[in-house]
């Protein structure tokens, strides 16, 4: 099983370290270990529900906020539509739970014209200033419905079904195009799982359909990328050269820098130090060699830069994660 440190877990799940230290003590961390005075996470733990969040939740649906409301959209075509309370009892906590939901949502009129996006959506799409799409761009008048693969799934949807589509490829660049602020290109290829919710009111008529997207998978397939990272994982124990990198892919310095930040979330410098410390981690695992030994193996200088970034990520000195490794 692998291990992660308490600083590494914060990162990785948007938390503080003292909340995460706080879950390892309260024992909601499941698989953690102490080593003397630090905490060794497995890699693949489940982040534990946040309580603080589920109490304040609670306290909101025996609570009502008061005031006045607060509609989703206030079209004359659909002034009346709008009973939620015979679903929710709260317009307003339930506008709030659409923008915050963790994945792309929007809602339509049973026209099929769209009147909300959440942030995550808009996100996705690109979408700067969504006033501009609501009350005006309409999902059934799209003309690439067919050629995508969804018309059976939105037709379906529209007519007040409750519909799920799996694993279905996402025209990601096509969208960013038509409805995106940034016209920015989009690599990769992504997959949705993909369901629909009619809501209707109390007479069961049809008010709005909510559609969900979650990822079911994404490639991020570009060569020049994979060649780039290929080269890093072979010759890390060489001085980091972006000239060469570049080179192998046909590129300029500052092409290739800014397509692979934007293509994997990091520079090409940034992926080499990563992966110089992942070496630093596997090899401080050693005891026969020193702390020194280790680093010039690595080609790393133990004063530098990368012994800074080393402590920075993981929270600890190599001194101190060493112990932790090999400690019983």
């Amino acid at each position: 099983m692998e291990y992660i440190t308490v600083k590494e877990t914060s990162e990785k799940w948007g938390l503080g370290i003292r909340m995460v230290t706080l879950y390892c003590t309260e024992g909601r961390i499941a698989g953690a270990v102490r080593k003397g005075n630090l905490w060794l996470i497995p890699e693949d733990a489940a982040k534990p529900e946040d309580r603080r969040r589920k109490k304040a939740s609670i306290q909101e649906e025996k609570e009502p906020a008061a005031g006045k409301d607060n509609d989703v959209y206030e079209p004359n075509k659909h002034e009346n539509a709008w009973p939620f309370q015979s679903l929710y009892e709260n317009k307003e906590l339930f506008v709030e739970i659409v923008k915050h939901f963790p994945y792309p949502m929007h809602i339509c009129a049973p026209d099929g014209t769209m009147l909300l996006a959440n942030e995550a959506y808009l996100k996705f799409a690109k979408i700067s200033n969504p006033e501009r799409l609501y009350k005006k761009h309409n999902i059934l008048r799209n003309p690439n419905l067919e050629r995508w693969g969804i018309k059976d799934f939105t037709v379906r949807a529209f007519q007040g079904e409750a519909v799920y589509a799996y694993d279905v490829k996402v025209p990601h660049q096509e969208i960013v195009d038509r409805l995106g602020d940034d016209k920015e290109l989009v690599y990769g290829s992504m997959y949705h799982n993909m369901t629909a919710l009619p809501i209707r009111d109390s007479n069961n008529k049809l008010l709005f359909i909510v559609f969900i997207f979650i990822t079911s998978r994404y490639y991020q397939d570009r060569e020049e990328i994979i060649k780039g990272k290929e080269y890093i994982d072979n010759h890390w124990q060489e001085e980091f050269d972006i000239d060469k990198l570049a080179g192998i892919v046909h590129m300029s310095r500052y092409h290739y820098t800014r397509l692979f930040k934007q293509h994997a979330g990091m520079t090409p410098y940034n992926y080499y130090q990563e992966v110089k410390i992942g070496k630093l981690k596997e090899k401080l695992c050693d005891t026969d060699l020193s702390i020194t030994q280790v680093f010039e193996e690595c080609g790393v200088d133990y004063n530098g830069n990368l012994a800074k970034k080393f402590k920075e990520k993981l929270g600890m000195t190599p001194s101190q994660y060493r112990t932790m490794m090999t400690q019983k």
